[in-house]
């Protein structure tokens, strides 16, 4: 994991040398300088915290896993994720104090070391525990292997090192994490309390009329539509609904299974919220995503008898929706202007898919390839996919897509393993992850988001090592 931290940054700084906004950073030497000391002073405070309080670890990952952090580079800005990478260091660093100066015995919190689900064992989640960190490991490998032919190099090469490498360390660390009831019960009130945080922005910029974050897409739409957006902490109104959208489906998990009347009353209150601020993104792709986990929590907690119920309610409801506003489901454009582009780009994707269907045409080359192949289509959209399976088609082909799909479902094979007497972590973590699987289908970023990540780790650590006790978590 060290010599992996220390190569993307490297591997990275290699492939921009030479690119104006790289050159203009390291020749600000005090800058640079100034940059270091932070991060380097950053990783060791939170190395030193984690040495002290090891169950930490996992209350400040999920806790960083929003933020971004706005960096101006050569006169653009790139938002990056470096509060997560910070704790990922620091994680990093933690572990290996740990192997060099052991801790006494007597310091080493409660750890159950059940057996994990036995070799012998046929069931499909027994399979999945054992297999998702294989298949993870296998699609990380894959997808540096396919940049070799791709025409957007650079695009595969920031992929793999600010996103691939860093939450392979971050679900290594997570997955071998001291889990237990407090550190489930402070994850859970990190990811509220953050959710209502944005919320309560949100609900200030929509009563003063003006973003915080200002983007300037967002503020061009806000110009000239009838309905104004919010995008609160974030740069893209979407990816604040993502984040709104998980926390309301955990409180939700927690909602159905605590037998304390009063705290399902708040956590109906805290949902109610939520919706709300989601309401105001005008997301599609998210309050579709919410209907999809609901969907997936309620198969969890009633069966899929009922599950099949909400999903046929779903579908009609959708049905009724587009019959009302007039979309005709035989035109590319009528479906486009009610999608924002996004017909368009499937129908691309699965031309360019069909095209090479063997291999694809590179990792991270999505974006020239449509850009040449469909110039029309480019300009309004920027082609860039917002549908991650035909992204995958596309440019990996059959040989990154089988093993895609494979991934999926043991993602949520391993999610299911959990033992279902950790009734809302087990719910909460299913649910959850079907619903950032359908935002994939219509605002791509499933792979790339560190939210998946974390919790396909929690989930198989979890499953591996179930909390010790017979007492359900967080009742």
């Amino acid at each position: 994991m060290l010599i992996a931290l220390v190569l993307a940054p490297i591997v990275v700084a290699g492939d921009v040398w030479d690119t104006e906004r790289f050159v203009e950073l390291r020749e600000s030497t005090a800058r640079m300088g100034a940059l270091g000391v932070a991060t380097a002073a950053g990783i060791a405070a939170v190395a030193w915290a984690l040495r002290r309080w090891p169950g930490a670890f996992c209350v400040l990952a999920f806790g960083a896993l929003p933020f971004r952090v706005p960096v101006d580079l050569g006169g653009e800005e790139a938002n990056l994720l470096l509060p997560l990478y910070i704790v990922i260091a620091g994680g990093v660093l933690a572990s290996l104090v740990a192997a060099m100066r052991p801790a006494p015995a007597a310091a080493q919190p409660d750890w159950n070391e059940a057996a994990p689900p036995g070799r012998d064992d046929p069931s499909w989640t027994a399979l999945a525990v054992r297999w998702l960190p294989w298949l993870l490991a296998g699609f990380v490998a894959l997808y540096a292997i396919q940049s070799a032919w791709s025409e957007d190099f650079p695009k595969a090469v920031e992929n793999v090192c600010f996103f691939f490498v860093p939450f392979a360390i971050l679900f290594a660390l997570l997955r071998r994490a001291r889990w237990g009831p407090r550190v489930l019960t402070a994850v859970l009130a990190v990811i509220v309390a953050e959710a209502l945080l944005f919320a309560l922005v949100a609900f200030g910029e929509y009563a003063v009329g003006e973003v915080l974050w200002r983007n300037p897409e967002v503020i061009a739409a806000n110009e000239v539509h009838t309905y104004f957006r919010v995008n609160s902490l974030f740069w893209d109104p979407n990816i604040l609904g993502r984040y709104l959208m998980l926390a309301l489906l955990a409180a939700a998990a927690f909602m159905v299974w605590t037998r304390r009347a009063h705290c399902a009353w708040i956590a109906a209150a805290i949902g109610a919220i939520l919706l709300a601020a989601i309401a105001l993104t005008f997301s599609q792709s998210t309050l579709v995503a919410v209907l999809g986990g609901m969907v997936a929590l309620a198969a969890v907690r009633w069966g899929l008898r009922w599950a099949a119920v909400g999903l046929a309610a779903a579908a009609v409801a959708g049905g009724v929706l587009l019959a009302v506003s007039g979309a005709d489901l035989n035109s590319v454009k009528s479906l486009d202007i009610r999608s924002s582009g996004r017909a368009s780009l499937v129908r691309g994707g699965l031309d360019l898919a069909t095209d090479r269907p063997l291999a694809g045409y590179g990792s991270g080359s999505f974006q020239v390839e449509f850009g040449r192949r469909f110039p029309e289509d480019a300009e309004g959209t920027g082609s860039v996919s917002h549908t991650e399976p035909v992204t995958v088609a596309a440019e990996q082909g059959v040989v990154g897509l089988a093993p895609y799909l494979a991934l999926l479902a043991a993602g949520l094979g391993a999610l299911l393993a959990v033992p279902k007497r950790l009734r809302i972590a087990r719910t909460a973590l299913v649910a959850c992850f079907a619903a950032m699987v359908v935002h994939s289908l219509a605002y791509a970023g499933l792979m790339i988001d560190p939210v998946t990540w974390a919790l396909l780790a929690t989930g198989l650590a979890l499953a591996r090592h179930p909390l010790p006790g017979g007492a359900p978590a967080i009742d």
